[in-house]
């Protein structure tokens, strides 16, 4: 018994870290696609909504579609934060980091997306939707979806929510106890580790 007590302490708790919106920038690329496909000139701000069907009033099959095509040219993806390579790094010597996405980008050309940004990780898991992420056995979730924190906080667990124009206004209205918002990465870095060391 106590041999297990030690394994618990000597393991890491688990990070895992959605890619789109979250460490991807996919939202510039994604309004360039929509103004060609839909002749809609619209920006950041009005992607006021998760669902872009509800913004754009376009049909949900076709937007999927532009989430593929955007992946299909990984260069112009920026990160969200040019400070997340070292700030994954700095706690991945205290966590076990894993990539959780329900991305429809191509698996091979997003790990190798991660590595060209040196985006250090221990694990890479596709979910086929976001909300599966709630079951995924983790200890604190990094996202940019409100739908996704708000679900991971009703079992219980920790959430950090990258503040974007589509759920600004869910969280101030309402934000889930054991999620945090946060505007930069360097935030997460000090909540994490501070966490971590009050454990």
């Amino acid at each position: 018994m106590a041999e297990k007590a030690v394994i618990r302490q000597l393991q890491k708790p688990i990070l895992a870290v959605d890619v789109d919106s979250t460490i991807a920038d996919i939202t510039a690329p994604l309004l360039d696609l929509i103004k060609k496909e839909f002749g809609k000139d619209i920006t950041r701000e009005d992607m006021t909504e998760h669902d872009m069907e509800n913004v754009l009033h376009e049909p949900k099959d076709k937007l999927h579609k532009l989430l593929e095509f955007v992946w299909a040219e990984p260069d112009k993806i920026p990160l969200v934060d040019p400070d997340i390579p070292g700030v994954l790094a700095a706690l991945q010597s205290k966590y076990e980091i894993h990539i959780l996405t329900a991305t429809l980008g191509d698996e091979a050309t997003v790990k190798k997306w991660l590595a060209d940004h040196n985006i250090p990780y221990d694990k890479y898991v596709h979910v086929n939707l976001p909300t599966d992420k709630q079951n995924y056995n983790a200890d604190v979730f990094i996202d940019d979806d409100y739908e996704v924190v708000a679900a991971v906080s009703a079992k219980g667990k920790r959430a950090l929510l990258v503040k974007q124009p589509w759920n600004a206004i869910l969280a101030k209205i309402h934000t889930p106890s054991n999620v945090t918002v946060i505007d930069k990465w360097d935030e997460a870095e000090k909540l994490l580790l501070m966490t971590l060391l009050r454990r």
